[in-house]
């Protein structure tokens, strides 16, 4: 979870954003979306970070299937903190930093030693490095686990604790990175209740995306868009983050 101090001094800066912006008009009807290009630096950034593939990584959950061998089948394996597996009937094994293929074949070597032909199947059921921030007016706000079925938006303010009392929900922003930069958009989580709120406020979110919930109305929401971003980027690692982003699926 993200400190406490660095959470309370975005939100003191985002408030008087906000309320600087609310001074510069006022807030228009319907959605509205603002795109903010990265700077060459976070461009650098982002292209040095961006994976190829998946590698795993300590603390991910992983099954292990046996085509022949069904009561060898493991479930819910945690990669330890050494970045390795413990499985019945062979060494402990490193996987941590591997892809998914390349575990696939090393368990596969290691069972081959005790099994004739071991046809086996390696699926990463959950992982650490699939997260959403939610920061803002949010109980418990910080880095948040997203389940392998996925999370929606009202989902992730629920593991987040709930929206605070102070919590402006009409002016709640997504922010997702793309490969050229930010898209923020606002999302009114007041009306969620409504037909027109529920086809917004259930859109899945993806790894890595940022749930801002502000204290106070926006009127600019351009200015306000690029303020709460920097203020973003300066207390996470977003960028550095997005080789965790898998746009493929797990496993086989």
């Amino acid at each position: 979870m993200l400190g406490g101090k660095r959470i309370f001094i975005l939100s003191a800066m985002v408030l008087t954003a906000g309320l600087l912006a609310g001074c510069a008009g006022t807030r228009t009807a319907g959605l509205r979306t603002h795109f903010v290009q990265f700077s060459e630096q976070q461009k650098g950034e982002y292209l040095a970070a961006k994976p190829g593939v998946y590698r795993i990584q300590e603390g991910d959950e992983i099954s292990i299937f046996f085509s022949y061998i069904e009561d060898m089948n493991q479930k819910g394996v945690i990669v330890l903190s050494d970045g390795s597996l413990t499985l019945p009937g062979i060494d402990r094994v490193v996987v941590a930093g591997c892809t998914i293929s390349e575990v696939d074949s090393l368990i596969t070597s290691m069972y081959a030693k005790r099994y004739r032909n071991p046809d086996v199947s390696v699926i990463v059921e959950s992982t650490i490095g699939r997260n959403v921030y939610v920061l803002g007016e949010v109980n418990d706000p910080g880095l948040h686990p997203v389940p392998s079925g996925g999370i929606s938006i009202l989902s992730a303010i629920g593991a987040a604790g709930g929206f605070s009392e102070d919590a402006e929900k009409s002016n709640t922003v997504l922010i997702r990175m793309s490969e050229h930069g930010y898209t923020c958009q606002e999302i009114d989580l007041s009306r969620f209740h409504t037909l027109e709120g529920v086809s917004y406020t259930g859109v899945g979110l993806e790894a890595y995306d940022v749930i801002y919930v502000p204290r106070s109305k926006v009127g600019d929401f351009a200015y306000f868009s690029s303020t709460i971003l920097a203020g973003i980027l300066d207390i996470t690692n977003i960028i550095s983050d997005v080789r965790y982003i898998e746009s493929g699926t797990y496993g086989r």
